[in-house]
Formats: C-alpha cells, sequence, structure tokens
C-alpha cells in the first residue's frame, strides 16, 4: 500500500468512526465530548429528538423505508431554525443543540423535547432529563392512542 492509499484508508476510517453512515452527521461520542465542553463556555438549549414508528415502518415497508424516514428526520432538525450542531446518538435519537430557544421543534414523525443548559451542572443530568421528556411525551401520545 502506497503512503497516499494509507492516508486516504485512515481518512476513511476516521469518518466511518465520526460521522453517521446514513445521515452523515456527527455520532455519540462527538456529541458528548463536545457538549460537555460546550456546557463549560456558554448556555445553549439542548433538544432530544426520537423517530416515531421506526420498528413499524422497519416491519412494515421494509429496512429502506425505515432508513429514509431516519433520514428525513436527521435533515429536518439540521434545518429547524437556530440549529447549531445535530448528532445521531442511537438508532432513532438525535441531539441537537441550539443557541436560542428553539421556536418551533415540531419534527414530523418524531417526539421532541428541549431544554436549557443553564438549569444544569452535570452534563448527565441535563441529558437524562431531556431523555425523560421526551418518553413521557411518548407515553402520552401510547395512551391517546390506547383510548
Amino acid at each position: 500500500m502506497t503512503l497516499e492509499q494509507e492516508v486516504v484508508h485512515w481518512k476513511n476510517m476516521v469518518r466511518m468512526y465520526k460521522f453517521d453512515h446514513l445521515t452523515g452527521l456527527k455520532q455519540r461520542h462527538d456529541f458528548e465530548v463536545e457538549t460537555m465542553h460546550k456546557m463549560t463556555k456558554q448556555k445553549f438549549y439542548l433538544a432530544m429528538v426520537d423517530v416515531v414508528g421506526l420498528h413499524a415502518i422497519n416491519r412494515e415497508k421494509g429496512y429502506a423505508a425505515g432508513d429514509a424516514l431516519i433520514k428525513q428526520v436527521g435533515y429536518d432538525l439540521q434545518q429547524t431554525e437556530g440549529s447549531w450542531e445535530v448528532y445521531r446518538i442511537g438508532g432513532d435519537e438525535f441531539m441537537a443543540l441550539f443557541f436560542d430557544k428553539p421556536k418551533d421543534l415540531d419534527i414530523e414523525n418524531a417526539t421532541c423535547a428541549y431544554i436549557n443548559s443553564d438549569k444544569f451542572e452535570y452534563f448527565t443530568d441535563m441529558v437524562s432529563t431531556v431523555d425523560q421528556m421526551v418518553t413521557d411525551k411518548k407515553n402520552k401520545l401510547k395512551r391517546r392512542r390506547a383510548d
């Protein structure tokens, strides 16, 4: 392998590690490291977005349809006014940072919640709080559908 080929190989390895292959967004590791660093420097809003119905779509329409839904939600989140950084942190979960309070965080086919970082001293508390907010919203939706 030539030096040039080796450099290309390692650049591709870093890209695979840092960026989600489906959406092109940064992944969970960068989210955790970058957000903890940002918490010490400035205040921001942290939004969590969870894709609704991904497993059902994968079952009923196939994984290509599920992948398209994930890409669409990620794209929509990136296009949300004021979005600063967007990360795909799990199969159907995204996190986004906003400088200012999101004006319209209503992503189609997703459950969304956000919080202000200045209410938290610790990164883990901030993430678990917004995660619980999304879980509560999803549970309310499930109860409404069951009625």
